[in-house]
């Protein structure tokens, strides 16, 4: 398994309780997949350098966590196909 750092920015158009429970799917999709959450770090709604799909402000989220590198494909499809996340990256440590 291999270290990662994933940043998500979530629409800010979602309630801050609905936002919780737009990462703890990424989350638990990661321990469902055999990998380890190690970190959470929860920004507060931030204006966003430059809009994204009409939105000026978003939530984020920085998940450190250990998973198997052929599995990362898999939670990019999922950030791709989830319509609240509005931008990703995953970055091996």
């Amino acid at each position: 398994m291999n270290s990662y750092e994933s940043m998500i920015v979530i629409s800010a158009n979602l309630a801050e309780t609905d936002v919780d429970q737009e990462n703890l799917k990424i989350i638990n999709f990661i321990k469902e997949n055999g990998g380890e959450l190690i970190e959470t770090d929860k920004w507060p709604k931030r204006s966003l350098a430059y809009e994204i799909s009409k939105q000026k402000e978003g939530y984020y989220f920085i998940n450190y966590f250990n998973f198997a590198a052929e599995k990362i494909l898999e939670l990019d499809r999922l950030y791709r196909l989830n319509e609240n996340i509005i931008r990703h990256n995953i970055i091996k440590k």
